[in-house]
Formats: C-alpha cells, sequence, structure tokens
C-alpha cells in the first residue's frame, strides 16, 4: 500500500482508529493504540519502511504525535466547518451508494425501513453493516466502485446535497402550507400530485396533504423517482429515516404507490433528533507563508568566480526536530536545488513518503537537500525525457490521457472525473476491450490529432450559382485605387509583419461575406462603423454584404440598396443607410431620404434611373432579392441566427465575431504562406482556391452548425443498454450486410410515421443507406402520437414513383422492409410503450420531434423539417471525418478489431470515444473541456525519474504526473495524487520533472492538505473530523496563514486566540497549539449572462436570488467583463430573477443557463438547485423587451414613489423654512405616509411591491480593508477618528475575508458605543482573473478591482481610507466635494518634504516618461462616486487592464495605486487638495497643520516603527488607543470623551499585540505593507 494521502491531521486523539489501519498492519496499529505515547514513533518508523505497511497517512499521524508529544514542540491546528450542519450518516452513506449505483437507491432505502440497521448505535457500526450490505446484496461489488465510495464518504460529497433538501423543506415545503417552519413530527409527509387523489381509506390522519399544483416543486435536479415514466406527476414523500416511525409508514406507502402504478420521489426532511454540530470538512489546504524571505537567499557568486564556494555534503538528513529558522542558501547552493531535491527522492526507500513529506516542509529541508548532488543517471534521463515531451518544471497531470486544469484538481471535481473515466472505460471493456486497451484506444494519436487539428468545414461563399449579383462587395482590393500601393507579387504574403496583422498585397485572398438585417439597427451599424472602419484603414480584407429578407421592411431596404449600389455606388447606399438607420422599430424606407441621397449625385453610365416607387414595385429587383433567399438557404443562413463566413468558415455572429474572424485568416494566412514557400502556386492562381479546394457546396446548420458545442451526442452502449428489449424488437434494415456486428453506422429515426415530412426522410434515409456499406436503419414511432396503417400506403406511394431513386429490385427489398417495420410498430406501441415515453425523455423530445441519430449523434427536427438523400450523405461524411475515421485508424493500429464483441460494436465504439472528448460540466466562457488525450508520455524513460504504483493490467484509471517536487503547486497536488494512489482502481506514475536552474528558493511557505481516501473513526465509533496539523515549524520564523479552497468556496476564520496574520511559535510557551477555526460560510453560485438581443454582456443589470421564504435572499450585479456575476449561497433551492427597477423594465429572463452556455432544450426555467461543493455556473440569458434596445441599466431615469416622496419633502421643508417653521421632518412625515398607503393596500390585496421604499444609506461610507491584529488595532483607531469629527451618520464597510474573529468579535461593542453602522462584505475573486498569491497584493486587488460589485447599486460615494490613518476633519467634506465628472478622487503624492527626491520614483525613468506631466496619487485616501463610475464601466476596465498588465510579475509593484496612475487617460483621475492626506515620508512639516487626515506611511529612510511613529507624530493616537482599551474592558470611555458610541471584546493593550517587522516589497519607500 502507498503512503498516505496526506500529513493533515485527524484530531490525534489516543481513541483514534483510522479504517486505513485495518489493511495488513491492522495488528500494529491496534498495539500502537495500546503502546504509551513515547513508543509510538518507534512502531510507526518500523512500519514506515515497509511501503506495504499501514497507510500514512494514520502513520505520519503517529510520527507527529510522538514528535509533539516528545518535545513539547508548539504546533498548528487548523479545522474547516461549513455553516450548515452535518447530516444522518446513514444518509450519506445511503446518497453516496446512489453515487456510484442509482439502481440501488430504492432497494437500500427499502432496507434501511426494514430495520436493517437498526441495532448500529455509532458511525462505525453504521459504516461496517452498510458496506457489508452493498457487497452482500451486490449493489457494489467492484472495489474500484467502492473505493470512489469510501472516498465521497471522506469528503461528505452528499451532504450538500441532503442540505439541500432538508433547506427545501424549511424555506418553502412545510412554511408554505403549514404557516410556519417548526418541525414536523411525522416520519413521512406523503404530498399528492395536487389532485387530491387518495389511494384508499388510510390517507387521512397519516400526514398527507394535499397542496395544490406547484410545478415550481417539481423534477428537481436532486429528486430520486420510482414507477413509471408515464406522464404521471410523481407523489412526493418528505422522510426522516431517524424517526423510529420511519420504517413502517414507508413501507406501507411506497407498497400502495407502487401497487397503484403511481409514481413517487423521495425528499428529505430535516431529522428531529439531528445533531446541531456544523458539519467539518475536507479537500481544502492550509498554507503557512514566511512573511520575510530577504534573508533566505545569500549572493555568493563573487566566492564562487574566486574557486572559494562551499563544497557539498554528500550524507543528507532532512530536518525532523525543530529549527530555529530556515536556514539561508547561496546562490551556489540554490541553483541545482531541484535537480538535488528530485534526485534524493528517487533514492529513498519509499520515494512517494519522502515526496510528501520534502514537499510539505520544502523551506525547512531546502538547506539539507542543496548539500545532495543529483546522481548523473537521473539527470541523464531527466533531460532526455524533457527533450521529448513537456519542459522542465512544468507541471501536469493525465488521467486516462485527458489532462486536468489545474483549477479543477480538488477533491470534488476529481471524484466526478474518476466515476466519469472509470464509467467510461467500463463501457470499452463491454465491447470486448481490457482496460489498458481501452485507454490505449482513447489517447490514441489517431483520435488525438482529429481533435486537435481538423479544421471546421467551408462553403463556397462564391455567388455564382445564383448569378453572381448577391453580394455587395464594400471593396475590392485587386480593382480599388486605395490599394494601389500593395504589392501584387506572391512572395509578398512572406514579408514580416506585426502579430495581430495581415500582410499588405494586392492580391484577392480573405473573404468576409456578413449577412445583414437591414431593418436591424445594430447590424446596419456594424455594416457602417465597423466595416466601413476596416475598409478606410486598408486591412486586406474583402467584406461582402448578402441583405437578409425576413421581413418586409427589410426586404424593401434591400432592394434600395440593390439599386443605389448599382446605379450611383458604394457611397451612395452607405449615405442611404447613414440617414435610414433604424432605431429601436424598425422602419420602412422612407423616399424624403431616398431623394436627399440621390440628389446631386452622379449616376453611373448606362444605368436605367427610377423613382422610389418604381424601385419598391421593379420585378428585377425582386429576382434579385429571391436569388439572395437562395444563396442564403444554399449557405444555411436565412434562419433568425445567420453565421458570418470568414474564408468559406461558418462563424458566429456575436460580439466575438471580429475575434473569431482574425484568429481564422491568420490561420489561413499561414497555409497560404506554405503553399508560396514551397512552390506549390504560380504568380496567377486564385489563391482562396487553396482553402476551399474540400469546401462544400451547401450548408445545413442542423448538420454541420457554426458552434459545434450545440452538437449533441449520446452514448449508444448505455442507450441500448437501458432500452434493451425495444431494440431487440424493433426490424432493422441492412441493406448490404445480413451481421449486425459488422455494422459501422446505425441510423435510428424516430418520430411520427404518419407524417408527410417524415416518409420523405425514411425513404431519403434508406436511399443512403444502399450506396454504404455497413449501414443499417431502425424505425421508431413516438407513442404520444397516433400510429396509423395509413403511413404504410403513404410509403409505398411515395417509394414506387419514377422519380424516387430507387431501382425495382431496391424498390422491392425496400417495401418488404417497410411493411414489415411498419407492423411492428403496432405491437411494440402496445407492449413498449412505456419504454418508447422514456427513449424520448432521454432525447428530450417533443411528440411533435422527429429524432435523427448517427452513432449516437441527434439531431432534433421540427416544424416539418427533413433531410434529403444529400443532408445524410453530408452528415455521414461528416461523421467519418469528424468521429468514425479516427477511431478506425486507431482500431486497426492497437489491432483490435478481432477483439471487439456484441452487436453495433464499431457504432457504440465511435459513440463512447466522440464522448469522452466532450466533458459533460456545462461549457462556458472558461469551463471548458481539456485538450485532446493523449499518451506521448509513454515515450519518457522511467528507471531513475519516476514512481509507480498499482495495477496497470486491470486498473480502468491510469494517473500520469509530471510535477516538480519543489514547487508550490505540488505542494496541493501530491497530497491529491496520494490518495488516488491509495485507492484501488487506480494505477499511479509520477516522474519528477524539476527545474534545472533556481535563482530564488521555489517555494517559501509550509503547506498541508486535509484530504483521505477514506473515512476514520474514534475507537469508541464516532465518525472523525480532519484538520491540518503543523509540527517542527522554525519558531522564529514569522509566518501568516492563508486557506487554500476549492474555486466555489467563500471562507472566514471564525475562531483563533493569536494573530493568524503573524504567527511566531517563538513567542508562544512551549507546547502551546496555535488553534484556528475557519468557516466555509457560503458557497458560490456563479456565471456569465449574455443580452441575446444585442450580442454582448448585459453589464449593470442586477439579478435576485430568491429562496422560497426569501424572494430576496442575495442579489448581485453583472459586471461587463464577460458578463460575470456571483451569488453567496448554501445547499438549497433558489430561483433567479431580475431585480425590479431599471433591470426588469428593460430585460426578460428567458433562461438560468442551467445546463450550459449554449442553449438546450429543457433549459428554459430559472430555478437553480444548489447541491454541490462544487458550486453551482449558470448562463443566464437575457432578451430585451420590446422598444428598450437602446436603455443602459446604469443609465436609465427611475422614478419611484420614495423619490417622489423625497422631492415633495425638500420642496415642504424649504416652504416651512421660509415662513420661519423648523424642526419638522417632513420626509419622515412622507416615509410613515408611504408605509401606512402600503399596509392598508396590502391589506387590500393589492401589489405593492412597485411602492419599495430605497433604503436609506449613510451620510458618510467609508471603505477599509486591514489584516493581522496591529492593523485591526490601527483600524479601531481610524474609526474613532472619524466619529470624533463628524456629526453625520456613518457606515463603515469591511472585506470580510482578511479580518480576524477577535475584530469582528468587538466590533458590535465599538459600534454600540461610538454609534455607527457597519457591514462586512466580500467578493470572490473570479477564476478568470490573473490571482496573486501573496497576501498584500491580494489586499492591495480587493481595494481597487471590485468596486462596482462589492457595494449596493443605490450607494453613491465610498470612501477608502487606509487603517494606519487618523482622521482630523470631518469626512463629510470629501462626499460633498465635486470630482467634476471623474470616477474618484485621489490625493497626489507630496513632493514638500525635498530631502526625500531621490526616492521619489514618480518623478524618474517609467513613470516620468509615462505621466507626461501628470501627478502620482497615493491610495491611502480616495474616494469614488459608485454610480459614475459604473456609468463608465470603470470597474470593468480597471480589471481588463490590470489582467493585461498582471502576466508581466514585475509589473504593477504597488497594484493598488499604479493601475490607476495608469490608467488616467482613460479613467481620469480627480485630483484632491493636498490638505486631504498628509505623510511625513513626503510632506513637509509646515503641510501638517493643514493635514485633515494623518497617513503612517512607511519612511524608506528610518525604518522607523509603526506604533513608534504614531506616538510621536499624533498626539491624539495614544488617547484613541487607552480609550478603545477602556471600552473593550467594559470600562466605557471617560466622560470628557462621549461625544458618539463605543467598541468590542477584542484586548487592544500595546502588550497583547507584538508588531511584526516590516515586510520587504518591491517598493517599501512608497507602499506600506498591512
Amino acid at each position: 500500500m502507498p503512503p498516505s494521502s496526506s500529513i493533515s491531521k485527524l484530531p490525534l486523539k489516543p481513541t483514534l482508529m483510522p479504517l486505513q489501519a485495518l489493511s495488513n498492519n491492522c495488528t500494529a496499529c491496534f498495539i500502537a493504540l495500546l503502546t504509551p505515547v513515547l513508543e509510538w514513533k518507534k512502531l510507526a518508523m518500523k512500519a514506515f519502511a515497509n511501503p506495504q505497511g499501514l497507510s500514512t497517512a494514520f502513520l505520519y499521524g503517529f510520527i507527529l504525535l510522538a514528535s509533539a508529544a516528545s518535545t513539547a514542540e508548539s504546533t498548528v491546528e487548523v479545522n474547516l466547518e461549513a455553516a450548515f450542519e452535518k447530516p444522518p450518516f446513514l444518509l450519506e452513506l445511503l446518497e453516496s451508494a446512489a453515487s456510484e449505483n442509482s439502481s440501488a437507491y430504492f432497494p437500500l432505502l427499502r432496507d434501511i425501513a426494514l430495520g436493517h440497521f437498526d441495532f448500529c448505535l455509532v458511525d462505525e457500526e453504521f459504516y461496517y453493516t452498510f458496506l457489508s450490505t452493498l457487497k452482500d446484496n451486490e449493489y457494489i461489488t467492484d472495489e474500484a466502485v467502492l473505493a470512489t465510495w469510501n472516498f465521497g464518504l471522506s469528503i461528505h460529497e452528499a451532504a450538500p446535497r441532503i442540505e439541500a433538501q432538508h433547506q427545501l423543506w424549511a424555506s418553502t415545503v412545510y412554511s408554505s402550507y403549514h404557516g410556519d417552519a417548526t418541525p414536523s413530527s411525522n416520519a413521512v409527509e406523503v404530498w399528492t400530485d395536487g389532485n387530491g387523489l387518495c389511494i384508499d381509506e388510510r390517507c387521512e390522519g397519516q400526514g398527507v396533504w394535499y397542496p395544490p399544483t406547484n410545478k415550481a416543486l417539481d423534477n428537481l435536479p436532486f429528486d430520486r423517482v420510482r414507477g413509471p415514466a408515464d406522464g404521471q406527476s410523481p407523489w412526493t414523500l418528505y422522510i426522516d429515516i431517524t424517526d423510529r416511525a420511519f420504517g413502517d409508514l414507508y413501507l406501507s406507502w411506497s407498497e400502495r404507490l407502487i401497487r397503484n402504478n403511481i409514481p413517487f420521489r423521495v425528499r428529505y426532511k430535516p431529522s428531529m433528533k439531528a445533531s446541531t454540530a456544523p458539519l467539518v470538512v475536507s479537500g481544502y489546504g492550509v498554507e503557512l507563508a514566511l512573511k520575510r524571505t530577504d534573508y533566505i537567499v545569500i549572493d555568493d557568486r563573487a566566492e564562487e568566480e574566486a574557486g572559494n564556494a562551499p563544497q557539498k555534503k554528500i550524507k543528507v538528513n532532512l530536518e525532523s526536530k525543530n529549527v530555529a529558522d530556515v536556514k539561508p542558501l547561496s546562490t551556489t547552493e540554490l541553483k541545482n536545488l531541484g535537480l538535488n531535491t528530485a534526485s534524493f527522492i528517487m533514492k529513498e526507500k519509499n520515494p512517494l513518503a519522502t515526496l510528501l513529506k520534502i514537499s510539505g516542509d520544502f523551506p525547512k529541508h531546502a538547506a539539507a537537500l542543496a548539500s545532495h548532488n543529483a546522481s548523473s543517471h537521473f539527470i541523464t534521463e531527466h533531460r532526455a525525457n524533457r527533450a521529448s515531451f513537456v519542459p522542465a518544471g512544468y507541471n501536469i497531470v493525465w488521467i486516462n490521457g485527458a489532462s486536468v486544469d489545474s483549477r479543477e484538481f480538488d477533491a470534488y471535481s476529481l471524484i466526478e472525473r474518476l466515476r466519469g473515466e472509470r464509467n467510461l472505460v467500463n463501457s470499452l471493456i463491454s465491447l470486448g476491450l481490457s482496460a489498458p486497451e481501452a485507454i490505449s484506444l482513447l489517447s490514441h494519436e489517431a483520435i488525438a490529432d482529429a481533435s486537435s487539428t481538423d479544421e471546421p468545414q467551408r462553403y463556397d461563399f462564391r455567388d455564382e450559382a445564383e448569378g453572381g449579383e448577391v453580394i455587395i462587395w464594400m471593396n475590392d482590393i485587386e480593382k480599388d485605387k486605395r490599394y494601389a500601393d500593395f504589392p501584387t507579387n506572391n512572395k509578398a504574403l512572406l514579408q514580416r509583419v506585426f502579430p495581430g496583422q495581415l500582410p499588405s498585397v494586392r492580391k484577392d485572398i480573405h473573404n468576409v461575406i456578413f449577412p445583414v438585417d437591414l431593418s436591424d439597427r445594430q447590424d446596419v451599424l456594424t455594416v457602417l462603423e465597423t466595416i466601413q472602419a476596416f475598409v478606410k484603414k486598408l486591412v486586406p480584407v474583402r467584406f461582402g454584404l448578402v441583405p437578409l429578407s425576413g421581413t418586409p421592411v427589410a426586404v424593401e431596404h434591400a432592394m434600395i440598396l440593390y439599386y443605389l449600389v448599382d446605379t450611383y455606388g458604394l457611397a451612395a447606399a452607405m449615405d442611404y443607410l447613414d440617414k435610414s438607420l433604424p432605431g429601436a422599430k424598425a422602419n420602412p424606407p422612407s423616399g424624403v431620404i431616398f431623394a436627399e441621397v440621390v440628389e446631386d449625385r452622379k449616376a453611373r453610365l448606362d444605368r436605367h434611373l427610377m423613382s422610389f416607387g418604381e424601385i419598391l414595385q421593379s420585378d428585377a429587383l425582386r429576382q434579385r432579392i429571391q436569388s439572395s433567399k437562395s444563396y442564403l438557404k444554399r449557405l444555411g443562413s436565412d434562419g433568425s441566427t445567420s453565421p458570418i463566413f470568414g474564408n468559406g468558415i461558418a462563424l458566429p455572429k456575436n460580439d466575438e465575431w471580429m475575434q473569431a474572424m482574425s484568429q481564422r485568416l491568420a490561420l489561413d494566412l499561414r497555409t497560404i504562406q506554405q503553399n508560396i514557400f514551397e512552390e506549390n502556386v504560380e504568380e496567377g492562381d486564385w489563391l482562396p482556391g487553396i482553402y476551399l479546394k474540400d469546401a462544400a457546396f451547401s450548408r445545413n446548420s442542423l448538420i454541420i452548425p457554426e458552434d459545434e458545442q450545440k452538437i449533441l451526442l449520446f452514448d449508444l452502449v448505455r442507450l441500448h443498454a437501458d432500452h434493451f428489449p425495444l431494440f431487440r424488437d424493433v426490424p432493422v434494415f441492412r441493406p448490404l450486410m445480413d451481421e449486425p456486428a459488422a455494422e459501422e453506422t446505425t441510423i435510428l429515426l424516430f418520430g411520427d410515421l404518419n407524417n408527410d415530412a417524415n416518409a420523405e426522410l425514411i425513404l431519403s434515409a434508406i436511399l443512403f443507406s444502399l450506396d454504404h456499406d455497413m449501414t443499417s436503419i431502425t424505425l421508431l414511432h413516438h407513442p404520444d402520437t397516433d400510429f396509423s396503417i395509413s403511413s404504410m400506403t403513404l410509403l409505398q406511394e411515395k417509394l414506387s414513383r419514377d422519380d424516387s431513386g430507387f431501382g425495382s429490385d431496391q424498390k422491392e427489398k425496400v417495401g418488404r422492409f417497410l411493411t414489415g417495420a411498419l407492423m411492428s410498430q403496432s405491437v411494440i406501441l402496445s407492449k413498449r410503450a412505456a419504454e418508447l415515453r422514456s427513449l424520448s425523455n432521454t432525447l428530450s423530445m417533443k411528440p411533435s420531434d422527429t429524432a435523427v441519430m448517427i452513432n449516437g449523434r441527434l439531431l432534433l427536427l421540427s416544424d416539418g423539417t427533413s433531410l434529403s438523400s444529400e443532408d445524410f450523405n453530408t452528415l455521414y461524411n461528416y461523421e467519418r471525418k469528424k468521429r468514425i475515421d479516427p477511431v478506425d485508424s486507431a482500431i486497426q493500429d492497437l489491432k483490435l478489431s478481432s477483439k471487439l464483441t456484441g452487436d453495433l460494436p464499431l457504432a457504440k465504439l465511435s459513440s463512447l470515444i466522440a464522448l469522452s472528448s466532450v466533458s459533460d460540466i456545462p461549457q462556458g466562457i472558461f469551463d471548458t473541456a481539456s485538450g485532446p488525450r493523449t499518451d506521448a508520455f509513454k515515450i519518457w524513460n522511467s528507471t531513475f525519474t519516476s514512481i509507480e504504483y498499482g495495477d496497470k493490467a486491470t486498473a480502468p484509471i491510469q494517473v500520469v504526473a509530471s510535477i516538480d517536487p519543489s514547487s508550490e503547486l505540488a505542494q496541493r497536488w501530491i497530497p491529491i495524487i496520494m490518495v488516488l494512489a491509495e485507492m484501488k482502481g487506480v494505477h499511479l506514475h509520477i516522474f519528477l520533472n524539476p527545474k534545472e536552474r533556481l535563482s530564488e528558493l521555489p517555494t517559501k511557505r509550509f503547506y498541508r492538505h486535509v484530504l483521505h481516501a477514506q473515512p476514520a473513526f474514534y475507537l469508541r465509533g464516532g465518525l472523525a473530523d480532519p484538520n491540518a496539523l503543523f509540527s517542527g515549524l522554525p519558531k522564529d520564523a514569522l509566518l501568516t496563514m492563508a486557506l487554500d479552497v476549492p474555486p466555489a468556496w467563500l471562507v472566514a476564520a471564525k475562531d483563533a486566540a493569536q494573530d493568524l496574520d503573524n504567527i511566531k511559535l517563538s513567542s508562544l510557551k512551549d507546547g502551546a497549539k496555535v488553534e484556528a477555526k475557519y468557516e466555509l460560510e457560503n458557497i458560490l453560485i456563479e456565471g456569465h449572462s449574455r443580452d441575446e438581443t444585442m450580442g454582448s454582456p448585459p453589464r449593470g443589470v442586477q439579478f435576485v436570488l430568491g429562496s422560497g421564504d426569501n424572494p430576496d435572499f442575495a442579489s448581485t450585479i453583472v459586471m461587463a467583463n464577460l458578463g460575470y456575476f456571483q451569488f453567496k449561497a448554501n445547499p438549497g433551492l433558489y430561483n433567479l430573477a431580475l431585480q425590479s427597477g431599471a433591470s426588469e423594465e428593460i430585460f426578460s429572463l428567458d433562461s438560468a443557463g442551467t445546463l450550459g452556455h449554449s442553449s438546450k432544450q429543457g433549459d428554459e426555467t430559472t430555478r437553480i438547485a444548489l447541491s454541490s461543493f462544487k458550486g453551482a455556473t449558470l448562463f443566464p440569458r437575457l432578451s430585451r423587451k420590446p422598444g428598450m434596445e437602446e436603455y443602459d441599466v446604469l443609465e436609465t431615469p427611475q422614478i419611484s414613489t420614495s423619490d417622489i416622496a423625497a422631492k415633495a419633502a425638500r420642496l415642504a421643508d424649504g416652504v416651512l423654512d421660509k415662513v420661519g417653521v423648523t424642526g419638522v421632518r417632513t420626509g419622515e412625515l412622507f416615509s410613515q405616509a408611504l408605509n401606512y398607503g402600503r399596509m392598508m393596500l396590502g391589506k387590500s390585496g393589492i401589489d405593492t411591491t412597485s411602492l419599495n421604499v430605497e433604503r436609506k444609506h449613510a451620510d458618510i461610507n467609508i471603505f477599509s480593508v486591514a489584516s493581522g491584529h496591529l492593523y485591526e488595532r490601527m483600524l479601531n483607531i481610524m474609526m474613532v477618528s472619524v466619529m470624533r469629527h463628524t456629526d453625520k451618520t456613518v457606515k463603515f464597510w469591511f472585506i470580510e475575508q482578511f479580518l480576524s474573529p477577535s475584530f469582528k468579535k468587538s466590533m458590535p461593542t465599538l459600534a454600540k458605543e461610538y454609534g455607527f453602522e457597519y457591514e462586512m462584505v466580500t467578493y470572490k475573486w473570479p477564476h478568470w482573473l490573473r490571482a496573486q498569491k501573496e497576501k498584500q497584493r491580494v489586499i492591495w486587488g480587493y481595494k481597487i478591482l471590485f468596486l462596482d460589485v462589492l457595494f449596493p447599486l443605490d450607494l453613491d460615494k465610498v470612501i477608502f481610507v487606509d487603517a494606519d490613518q487618523i482622521v482630523r476633519t470631518d469626512m463629510y467634506d470629501l462626499v460633498q466635494h465635486d470630482l467634476g465628472g471623474a470616477p474618484y478622487g485621489f490625493t497626489p503624492m507630496c513632493d514638500s518634504r525635498t530631502e526625500m527626491e531621490g526616492f521619489r520614483f514618480w518623478k524618474q525613468g517609467y513613470w516620468k516618461q509615462f505621466l507626461q506631466g501628470l501627478p502620482y496619487h497615493i491610495s491611502a485616501l480616495y474616494v469614488v462616486d459608485l454610480k459614475r463610475f459604473r456609468q463608465m464601466a470603470a470597474g470593468d476596465r480597471l480589471r481588463q487592464q490590470y489582467h493585461q498588465l498582471s502576466a508581466d510579475p514585475n509589473s504593477l509593484s504597488n497594484l493598488d495605486q499604479d493601475l490607476p496612475n495608469h490608467m488616467q487617460s482613460m479613467l481620469p483621475i480627480h485630483s484632491l487638495p493636498q490638505e486631504w492626506l498628509w505623510c511625513e515620508t513626503w510632506c513637509s512639516d509646515e503641510a501638517l497643520k493643514e493635514a485633515r487626515t494623518i497617513d503612517l506611511c512607511n519612511n524608506p529612510q528610518t525604518k522607523e516603527p509603526k506604533l513608534d511613529r504614531a506616538r510621536r507624530q499624533v498626539p491624539e493616537w495614544t488617547t484613541y488607543d487607552d480609550e478603545i482599551a477602556a471600552v473593550f474592558r467594559g470600562e466605557g470611555r471617560p466622560s470628557g470623551n462621549k461625544d458618539d458610541g463605543p467598541p468590542p471584546n477584542h484586548v487592544s493593550s500595546e502588550a497583547s499585540i507584538a508588531e511584526p517587522q516590516p515586510e520587504a516589497s518591491a517598493n517599501p519607500e512608497v507602499h506600506e505593507e498591512l
């Protein structure tokens, strides 16, 4: 058995007994439990030497505990609790089993009801009894499946699914119909389908409810349904399996429902006996990062050059005891540290355990590892492997050849991937292959090449077939004078150009055809602004327009345009479009505008002039419109969504079309350049012919969509297995063969066989099959449409026609098949109607749809759409090229043909492999499937550089990893890989891949990952709570703690006595522990929204997330950046809606997009179920309401009753003031009147939602952030100084995740004493925005990057104030300050202290040149006009610029300052008067007397500690500090200081908080560290 998955610590109590201990060396483990603590280490080390010994998750606990006990060292322990309660363990066992085998759910639930587990008293007994039940009843027998079941239990994978149902009960079901949320005492509550149906007389008095039909509660994602899928609405059983009465009630009800053939579903209600303890989770990492790293590397290059470099030692002993600090390394030692580390690991007896040990504590072991000399064998093999594939130092993991995105390499994504891969391989095994053969086939290069290098289908975009007068060309590069200076020879295409540019050559090379609706404003603007701009800028691309004719108005505009181009030229046509630009509504052509355009224009020679009326009646122009229709129909562009054609390739016409066009033309340019370089073309050749040689003449978008993600693929193996009797009984047409095993292509036609379109479809398919070997056709009639034998007559009539395309002998054979197939439909409908309906549901069909499936590829035809035999031929050729031929090539190369067994093996194989390249995760902008599978790593040598575990011959999962053991990413990956090593059915192969040369310490943190392969239990049987343990840490090192969590988690510190931002173990008593408890506060619901009308993100739109009892559970704002948004939520059922107001007035919410970025049938819902630790990703689709095409949510004036009340109040106050009446607050009176009116209307049953009163914000809103007890102490002083100088209302806003638990607990006390409001806000750093690693830089990012989404949309202004500032003015003056239209105002850096001139970097080098006289501003204080900020899309621009600049790690040294200063030309900064911020470092002493705020910024000359500087510079600082301390002690403020309000339970005496040493930064003289 391999070493443990992690060095995280289960609760180290003498009663701990992990399941892993019950393996080969169970006896040794049990003896260890009974052995005195001081003997544990000896036993553990003995087992450690045996790689087949006990699992080192348990072993490592022994070692760490023994070490801690024997040395009384200080340790750090961390755990993470969810914000919801842990569910009954038996429910987790049940749901986890159902995740592996869904068919076992109801039998297992029946076993529970029968009392099979009633004797179990503790979790461990439940576990082993359940495990025996799974095996004995053969619900799960495969050891690999049991491994993922165990893994799912260990990470509590099922807990969110259970909690979501509990929340549904509490928030929606019970409270809606019982009147309150008090838990019901019924063990089983039965809810009918809403019709009041009762099975028998026993319904009454047994918890039966007859609610009205509520479609919102139908078919929820977490439902488990039993019974016939015949269209009946299932009954719902809400159950509590912990209740004693559950068994009898459930058995009674389920048997009655089954007996009466009524479907029912099961949902969970909260247990009456449930524990109130929170769920302790795993699957996350904990880091302790070194805060000071400047001393770690010592430059000894001079000594090295002089030949005095220290000699390396040969013997290496890893540090196992406590060390004082991290030992510094010389640059010489550092240089080969990566190679030395990897080589050392490989020479150890248990390299996997050594890899884990070194990685987790790398800074501690680095000095020892540097003294090891890498072996020549390792270096030689490593370099040879790097030369063949993957560069040195690159970390990558492949599972069955598919690379895993680092963002998805976490426990919860991993378990889903493992199940998917195992099911895929098992399906291939069912076709006759072994596991290694299946994996070799999946990752074969022929299949990979087809996925990665195959280009999209091209189409002949020329209009010669339609007469040559369809396309309106905007330019002609070979003839227009504007291109006269372009070179004309082909060799000019080989000239060097800037990236993204095309060579300027006077040749017809690139052609872009743009179908345009001339009645659509956006289309016309694209022509006038974008395409004309391309032409005017001499971009060497030929643009053509083809008018769409979907509406009469569009047709008339097209006729006018054709006439103007022919008669007066292109300039006249563009003038007409400009003058008749449609508004919100399409305007018909105007004779006035036409006359204005042609006036004073000279017609071309030999052109027949027509009046406006004659043009609209012209038969010639009507014929031209008909030609354009034929052209667009031929290219499949006559529908509502027509693509653009770039060099013959269909590109989606959306807001990204220019980027797609640019990429396409660049790829085609390379092809043409290669042909020119290889002299494959002559000078006079038409160059587009190079890429059009295989172009199709016509296009059917159903067959070949421009977006291949819209292709629907199904698993033929599962489809046939799930509906085996159906496919067994139905007749199959095999025109050229007798044996089904030889079939390569199978076509299913499923729909209403009576209608005329489907009769044509059937004959077209059969006609196609007669020309193709190894093809079969199956016919099925849809059960929800009437079947008549008259369809046989219809088919026979069409077949017998002379123009049917069939020969006489073929007609006879086809006729016999049709007769038999149609005769059998009646029998199938009578016997297999339920299975037909199930198949229809599986394919998401409507009764009116017709399904055409070829090898698992599904086309859904509707509205009488049919396919011709030519269409079938196109479909067949496309599928052969994309999916069938690559599989066939791989099978032949691997010599697997003879091993395939069963029906349709080749068709099923191509179906499975096609699906293997498609992620079942919703596809979006960034969440795309991984690249093609590969087996390129098989050429690597593995003798000296790799570690291998598992049985490759039988494992359905093969994991290959390239790991740099000295990297930070490896710290997170290695523990996860170790879990895989412990699992049955997994073969693991790790290649160590270090960097050859290092110039800095690559890993500056200690790391633990909390993860185990299976659950563990205490000796008394309780389920053990996982946590992370750090021991042996350098006691003098200054460390900062952070959690490394899955992308969808929002966590914050909940409880800790010490300052987690400044941990120094030497300051603790011997043996003292640092204990930190974090809380998983929320799981994200995030997504990317788009405006379907305009094709762009709907920036500024507000979404509201509602639950059953709270329609305004959460709200958020949509960014312009990719339409991104996020909600903070927890497991439950929610509904997505638009916020009332401008968002709701302008937009309609068409779908929440729960099934992916592309629209799919069945995703029209706005209901969202959050039932996974992975969160939920949505892709909402919005459309604009008629007449709202030009409105902007952020600029639309809103008039509400509160606005009217406010205006009336101001008017009344003004009148009263004039007559001398004061002291009356009419605003309050109006507000009270409004509320009273709302109440009365509500009592009358009138909807009052439109009478919502906007919430009242404080007069002054201040935003700040702090991390660590010292800065929180300063933050308290800053807040008190603000309150001391104003009589206005104040609210403070804090970024929650950086604050300590003690600060958050103390806030209510401080707020009450000093009379201010406060609110904790946060925003999860979006996954698509380049992240920062250092905590300080993360904080800087939060200061500037998310201002538009952190605060409520109705908040006007917010002021940022650094935590270490002291305020000496009324901040309301800054609220009132006029920013002159700028989105924000900053104070310029002071330059009055002349002795600091040499440190003013903004006056020299890059910044001096860049600013061009503009001031450089400091970010310690700034004010933001949030409305203006959002209107200018300032947040989106800042994020976009940040993302570009941060690609260079050396840029944005002071992120929060450099970014806004760098963008002054795009986002102007209003410079605040200098008096608003004084800092001793930069400002003169004379300026202090005018200072409104004082900032304690660092001084690079004196390096004076911040506390000393505060006491010296600011006399009132100590007064505030002492006053706050007295408040926290409960003594209150001195009476002379009471003019506002107080603070929290946080001891802020000077002795209690040690000031950390300042950390080095890129510009320490400019920007202080938090």
